[in-house]
């Protein structure tokens, strides 16, 4: 399998990991948002080290002997706590399809990042599914009748992350350990402040709760390990258009979980969906003339 396959794969299955997280989200409800952030954090930071140790690679703070790399680490680790902590709170308070719309917005940002800073190109058919899902959002936002911030505020750092991510030249692991680590003091202090006023739910909570307050860390960490292999083996661009399955299933979760779902985000969602057939119908016949000029290319070297 080529390094275009794996990465392909590897971020398909980050996006529907998250794309099917309201669902454990869901039975955290009772627990503040900014309460299962720092339990996020924490849990995180311990299972990556775990995974470190087994691994025999604890040497990676030594990254942050070169200052400019310990920036771009400190921008990635904000961009994802932020990010966190605003998808957190939409889903606590049941405005699913804000969320969802903030991710199908983030594969625009992701796709005009790689355009502008890494210079990456898209075919004809790229650019008409690109305007198709662009109009599919627009007319969304549109029929709202506000600025939905939630949405901008979650597409603009998960996409700001993506290409911190394809840009920092770290592995899944290091990049991990090296955000939450940054990112820890700051959910000790939280945890700390919590435990002094109504008590934490890991220490008061049932054995259920604190069960999955636990997995906090293994949730979280296996899709961002995926998404970071992802982001290096392919080009952001596709990155951008794969981006569409966590939002999709974010909106059946929604349903599932009993938002209503009405003509506006039907209209927007078969924009999106169209523009992505154009896309993947393109990758297809790519796929196939490149396939073809292989044959080709053996058959000659028979003869």
């Amino acid at each position: 399998m080529t390094d275009l396959k794996k990465g392909t794969a590897a971020m398909a299955a980050a996006y529907l990991w998250w794309g099917l997280m309201p669902f454990y989200w869901f039975f955290l409800n009772g627990i503040p948002s900014i309460e299962i952030i720092a339990y996020r954090i924490l849990f995180s930071f311990i299972t990556v080290l775990v995974f470190l140790a087994a691994t025999k690679n604890l040497k990676v703070f030594g990254v942050l002997r070169d200052w400019k790399k310990g920036l771009l680490i400190a921008g990635g680790a904000l961009m994802l706590a932020i990010n966190w902590t605003v998808y957190i709170y939409s889903i606590s308070i049941g405005l699913y399809s804000q969320a969802s719309m903030g991710y199908y917005l983030t594969p625009i940002v992701s796709i005009l990042l790689g355009l502008i800073f890494l210079k990456e190109k898209m075919t004809r058919k790229q650019t008409l599914a690109f305007m198709l899902v662009s109009i599919g959002v627009a007319y969304y936002i549109f029929t709202q009748g506000f600025v939905p911030y939630i949405s901008l505020v979650l597409a603009a750092t998960f996409g700001t992350y993506g290409l911190y991510k394809k840009t920092a030249g770290l592995t899944s692991a290091q990049s991990m350990a090296l955000e939450t680590g940054f990112l820890l003091p700051a959910g000790l202090a939280v945890l700390a402040v919590i435990q002094s006023g109504k008590g934490m739910a890991l220490a008061s909570g049932g054995f259920t709760t604190v069960i999955l307050i636990m997995l906090a860390g293994v949730m979280t960490l296996i899709p961002l390990i995926l998404f970071s292999e992802g982001a290096q083996r392919i080009p952001l661009v596709r990155v951008g258009f794969l981006q569409y399955i966590a939002p999709s299933l974010m909106l059946f979760a929604g349903l599932v979980l009993g938002e209503k779902f009405n003509i506006n985000q039907l209209v927007c969602f078969v924009f999106i969906w169209s523009g992505l057939a154009v896309y993947t119908a393109s990758n297809i016949k790519k796929g196939r003339d490149k396939d073809a000029g292989k044959d080709n290319m053996r058959h000659t070297a028979g003869e």
